[in-house]
């Protein structure tokens, strides 16, 4: 097996078997790919992708292909980002729901769950239900329209979560769809939904206005916003801290349901 970081020019290689999202990631220089290949015949056998953080580094995904001929590879894929040099150390993290967690493969590379309030709300488009339109007392932007600086000064000074929603402590502006909402009351920022798109769900990993009506306001135009650029069955999940913000997401989309977010730590 040779392995190899994954690099723009290498990557034409891997592209059957990244994800859409892992692909952006990796050319935008958020998320690092390790690849594998056969050593004779140069086809590739599986990835590793993670996130390097400020504090952590973040397990996304391992794949191995089904018909690979190396029964370590996935051993040998771990051990590489597990035994890292000294000045490259960091904690690193797994998490996902049940059916995205193989708990006892990731105890047999050292990995053990840790307590946490994560939890996720998930549903469809299709069952997003309409809002009554509240008065207009508020403006409301797509990310890509409002200056940057003003965003971050709201997101970085609002109740936000150091490792599942703004791991680094600034705005990654290219972790986010363009579709993300901000609302502005005469020209002060209010309010901010952040949206992330993976290959099968438009994710809500933060949402935070300074009042609930600029957070009616901002969900009356979110249901706008999504209806126009996906299809009704596109499927939404919402990441909730502590259950903050629980009864008004499953009031919005009905049916719903939630999910717990498991939290593995390598020790």
């Amino acid at each position: 097996m040779m392995t190899e970081i994954i690099t723009e020019e290498s990557i034409g290689k891997y592209i059957k078997i990244l994800k859409n999202e892992e692909i952006f990631g990796i050319l935008d220089g958020r998320i690092t790919g390790l690849g594998a290949c056969d050593d004779e015949s140069g086809q590739p056998e599986g990835v590793l992708v993670a996130e390097i953080h400020m504090e952590y580094i973040l397990l996304r995904r391992i794949y191995v292909l089904p018909d690979c001929q190396d029964e370590d590879l996935i051993s040998r894929l771990m051990d590489i980002v597990t035994d890292l040099p000294e000045d490259l150390k960091a904690p690193i993290y797994y998490y996902g729901t049940d059916e995205e967690t193989d708990a006892t493969v990731l105890a047999q590379y050292g990995f053990k769950e840790i307590p946490n309030g994560y939890s996720c709300i998930e549903g469809f488009l299709e069952d997003y239900k309409e809002i009554k339109a509240p008065p207009k007392l508020f403006e409301v932007g797509t990310l890509d329209q409002v200056p940057k600086d003003s965003v971050q000064n709201f997101v970085l000074s609002s109740t936000h979560d150091r490792f599942m929603q703004i791991p680094d402590g600034y705005l990654d502006i290219s972790r986010f769809s363009d579709a993300s909402l901000v609302c502005y009351k005469r020209n002060t920022v209010v309010g901010v939904i952040l949206m992330e798109e993976t290959d099968d769900t438009i994710r809500i990993p933060y949402m935070y206005t300074k009042d609930n009506m600029a957070l009616l306001y901002s969900l009356y135009v979110l249901r706008k916003v999504l209806f126009a650029d996906y299809a009704p069955k596109a499927k939404l999940c919402f990441v909730m801290r502590d259950g903050i913000g629980r009864e008004a997401i499953h009031a919005l989309i009905r049916p719903s349901e939630e999910k717990k977010i498991r939290v593995f730590r390598h020790e």
